[in-house]
């Protein structure tokens, strides 16, 4: 599964695509539809695997200002970049200056990051229902699916955050719903992330062992440190339910995608 899922780059966090999962009798394009984490550690051979193989038209970045300007996207010839935070620092004043600071530095103790915002209250098992309810958030995905909509026939496009898991996995549910994914096939894309993260989570877990932490807090390391959680997923999409019905009417009230939209998407991205 994670061969079938990777982008053929070497040196790209959690890079995959969501070519090859199957959606009733069809399956999603390879090479069209990419995620990864942060686009810092880009090669020159990987922009042009990108560019080249993949034939990349455009760049979604949904990251905050803070870490847009820590790690800026290399500018990429003729690949269009589109910044659509679906959160900022200024919509939780209560984190602080320090908070600040530490989340903007590529190479922070993420630990100590976590244990922060584990102290405000700022990251629980709601996180992502507030980035799907928020205005910030429901502005950035929009604008992710005007982007989908006008990419070109046979140009690939690619969505981003720091880790790429949280933003980006909520981006990928979207697109996901919107062209005819079931549920089972919404969390075995978003949990890839456990898979693809292995190596540095193998490493959190060696660390959190020997301190003395509380069960809860070691979950909340662990996913500051790259970790995903079924029921984190599980709370945006009860959420939409229960606020719209599904969350393809949640496409259809907030985003603006609705039956014409998904059967456009449907026409360029499934075979």
């Amino acid at each position: 599964m994670i061969m079938e899922h990777s982008l053929n780059t070497s040196n790209l966090g959690n890079a995959r695509e969501l070519g090859g999962f199957l959606i009733g009798s069809k399956k999603i394009r390879h090479g069209c539809l990419l995620r990864t984490a942060s686009l810092s550690g880009l090669t020159p051979e990987d922009m042009k695997v990108l560019t080249d193989d993949y034939k990349l038209s455009c760049i979604v970045d949904l990251r905050m200002k803070d870490e847009r300007d820590s790690q800026p996207d290399p500018v990429i010839h003729d690949v269009k970049n589109h910044f659509l935070p679906v959160m900022d620092l200024q919509d939780y004043p209560t984190l602080g200056a320090e908070f600040i600071r530490i989340i903007s530095d590529p190479n922070a103790d993420r630990i100590k990051l976590m244990n922060m915002a584990y102290d405000t209250g700022y990251f629980n098992d709601d996180f992502y229902v507030k980035l799907i309810l928020s205005e910030r958030g429901k502005n950035a995905f929009c604008g992710f699916f005007e982007c989908l909509l006008n990419l070109p026939e046979d140009r690939s496009i690619l969505w981003h955050c720091t880790d790429g898991k949280d933003r980006t996995g909520l981006a990928s549910m979207l697109i996901l719903t919107a062209l005819g994914a079931d549920r089972k096939t919404v969390m075995e894309d978003y949990m890839l992330t456990n898979l693809y993260n292995k190596e540095k989570l193998d490493k959190a877990r060696a660390g959190l062992a020997k301190m003395s932490v509380s069960d809860d807090f070691r979950d909340v390391a662990l996913f500051g440190c790259g970790a995903v959680y079924e029921y984190y997923m599980l709370n945006a999409l009860k959420a939409m339910d229960e606020n719209y019905g599904s969350p393809s009417e949640y496409l259809k009230e907030e985003l603006g995608v609705g039956k014409s939209e998904c059967k456009e998407l449907q026409n360029k991205f499934l075979e």
